[in-house]
């Protein structure tokens, strides 16, 4: 459940409104480092115990290893020691031809808002529109924040009814391009971000590929918390391409990575699939698949769970989802036990939301569901990574965090259904 987030779009970040969290003993910095052409750059963090460095060989994804923070990044054994990124199997470079809309949803209180959105003017894609969501337009934060940012790409504009599938839907709306990508304002894209999470839309003349997804990285590890939510999984970081399909993937994508392995509510639910942070999709693939549900997602009571559902019901049109390690980006997690602990509790939710919505419409899910029983127990015994984590301090009541959330998650169904059907 990694990739679902309870945070309303741009609630302030972790610590913003808050005493910072502790202190991480064990943090690292975090550190990009590409082989081929010598570049080296810090993303965050000094004095760390240990340096967390994602390996690149001209702009491919090698993968991410860790090392001592006193080592130099770009010649420790470990950093050299990775094999050399493969080259891909689709045309690297060719998302560059495909227009693009991107959308980033906001309330305007997110310290990080102006560096996501100046991150984004940066793209080496050099046919892109910006549209930032105002999901609280009342408050004048939104333009405040981006006051002075003068670029023709860029277009502001509203949605009144707070939550984040209501302010995707209006992105969506407003989207003039044949491709949609989505990111958060709490996250800060690479400069070759959007080119390779379009690299393999733009390589796929079948047009089988309906959506696209990139790895999510942390932006920093300085405190015990944020270190806590790697510990149990973070986003899906995935550092192979991988091919997301419900049956065989279709002759022309299957060289394009290895099958996606979903877990055992895959495809019910799509957590290993992506994370709402890093994803686009064919404008008509969304148009077959449908809104965002309003009912799911941050800023409504199930707390999450909308990008898994737009990911688990464009599966079911036939379509593919494809992983891409190369479009990568590094998103600055929750600072505090507090915040840490919460944003576990709507993961829970979030999921069992999906999972309730899922029995609903389509009865029969229940048949399969009550056959992955054995499997989600594998998962959640005692001892195990996913309730553990993979660090020995890693507090046991996220975990029980997380079941209360899955618990409470069909009566906070139940409210956001009644929420929107008075608003619609």
């Amino acid at each position: 459940a990694g990739s679902t987030s309870p945070k309303r779009p741009g609630a302030a970040m972790p610590g913003a409104d808050a005493p910072p969290g502790e202190i991480d003993g064990a943090g690292s910095r975090i550190v990009q480092v590409d082989r081929t052409t010598g570049l080296v750059r810090t993303i965050s963090g000094a004095g760390q115990a240990t340096a967390l460095v994602l390996v690149r060989d001209g702009g491919r994804t090698a993968g991410v290893v860790t090392v001592d923070s006193d080592s130099e990044p770009a010649s420790a054994p470990r950093v050299l020691a990775l094999p050399p990124a493969p080259r891909r199997a689709w045309d690297e470079g060719a998302g560059a031809s495909l227009g693009a809309s991107v959308v980033l949803c906001t309330t305007g209180d997110c310290e990080l808002l102006r560096s996501a959105v100046e991150a984004l003017l940066a793209q080496t894609h050099p046919d892109f529109e910006l549209i930032v969501v105002d999901n609280a337009p009342a408050t004048g934060r939104t333009r405040a924040a981006l006051a002075g940012l003068e670029d023709a790409r860029l277009r502001i504009v509203e949605q009144a009814v707070p939550g984040l599938s209501w302010a995707r839907n209006t992105g969506v709306a407003a989207a003039r391009r044949p491709v949609i990508a989505f990111t958060d304002d709490d996250a800060l894209v690479d400069p070759g971000w959007l080119v390779a999470l379009l690299d393999p839309l733009a390589s796929d003349p079948d047009r089988v590929i309906g959506a696209t997804t990139g790895m999510v990285l942390p932006a920093e590890l300085r405190y015990r918390a944020q270190r806590w939510f790697e510990s149990r999984g973070g986003f899906p970081k995935d550092d192979v391409p991988r091919v997301w399909t419900i049956g065989p993937a279709p002759r022309s994508v299957r060289r394009f990575g290895a099958p996606g392995e979903g877990g055992p509510l895959y495809p019910v639910t799509t957590a290993r699939v992506g994370a709402g942070v890093s994803m686009a999709y064919r404008a008509e693939a969304l148009a077959d698949a449908g809104d965002f549900d309003v009912r799911l997602g941050a800023g409504t009571p199930t707390r999450g769970g909308e990008d898994l559902d737009m990911f688990a019901r464009l599966l079911r049109t036939g379509r593919v989802i494809v992983h891409t390690p190369d479009a990568v980006l590094h998103h600055r997690h929750r600072r505090t036990a507090a915040g840490l602990d919460a944003q576990i509790r709507g993961n829970g939710s979030g999921m069992s939301a999906l999972i309730v919505k899922s029995v609903l419409e389509r009865p029969a899910t229940l048949l399969v569901l009550a056959g992955r029983v054995p499997g989600v127990a594998a998962r959640l015994r005692p001892g195990s990574e996913r309730v553990a984590g993979s660090d020995d301090d890693t507090p046991g009541s996220l975990t029980r965090s997380e079941i209360r959330g899955f618990l409470e998650g069909p009566w906070c169904y139940a409210r956001a259904a009644r929420a929107a059907k008075g608003l619609r």
